[in-house]
């Protein structure tokens, strides 16, 4: 279980990987999707972190370079990914979190605002769950629950209508929380909300 800390509990499930962002598999060889993926995830996670409500950040994977990299003390707890697909590892980094409120946050928000999350969160403790969907309606971002036990995960196709249907609240959100990055498209989307500095780094070798 993590130590309880003040404000939220944040769970960020990191693949990394060969199988990282398969959907860019057609734009970008192995080496550079990882690369990216990498850098996505890392971003992401220099946001939360920077986010003041945030208390703790459960790093569930099982690639353990993006812990030391994200380390802030004992705010950062990594628990393995088991290996058995994105809800699994969700369900993992849920059952580390002994209580408080807590949320579900995916690992590929490079263009994310410390200030976006902030206020979704804030807008979160009116309910008992809720989530954000992601930019195009379907998909969901982010995860919320006043304790643990209240979460009640359903990531994958059609996840913003299927936690809808398990009482989570839809919340309006900031544009750089509701990015995702799956696809070539969502990446340029991405772009021109500004991305976090490794993935910048990352796009200034694709055309150098």
């Amino acid at each position: 279980m993590t130590p309880r800390a003040p404000g939220w509990t944040v769970v960020v499930p990191v693949k990394g990987g060969p199988g990282a962002k398969s959907r860019l598999a057609g734009s970008l060889d192995d080496g550079a999707r990882r690369a990216l993926a990498d850098a996505l995830a890392l971003d992401t996670l220099d946001a939360v972190l920077a986010t003041p409500s945030v208390g703790c950040v459960v790093v569930v994977t099982s690639e353990a370079r993006f812990v030391p990299a994200a380390d802030d003390g004992p705010r950062v707890v990594h628990v393995d990914d088991p290996g058995r697909g994105l809800s699994a590892a969700v369900r993992a980094g849920i059952d580390a979190v002994s209580q408080g409120p807590c949320a579900v946050l995916l690992g590929d928000l490079p263009a994310l605002r410390p200030a976006d999350l902030e206020a979704a969160l804030a807008n979160a403790t009116a309910h008992e769950r809720a989530f954000v969907p992601d930019a195009d309606g379907t998909g969901t971002t982010l995860l919320t629950g006043r304790t643990p036990g209240a979460l009640r995960p359903r990531f994958g196709t059609g996840s913003a209508d299927a936690h809808a249907a398990e009482g989570h609240v839809r919340l309006d959100a900031g544009a750089s929380l509701r990015r995702d990055v799956d696809t070539a498209a969502d990446l340029e989307a991405a772009v021109a909300l500004g991305v976090g500095r490794r993935t910048a780094a990352f796009l200034a070798t694709r055309v150098a």
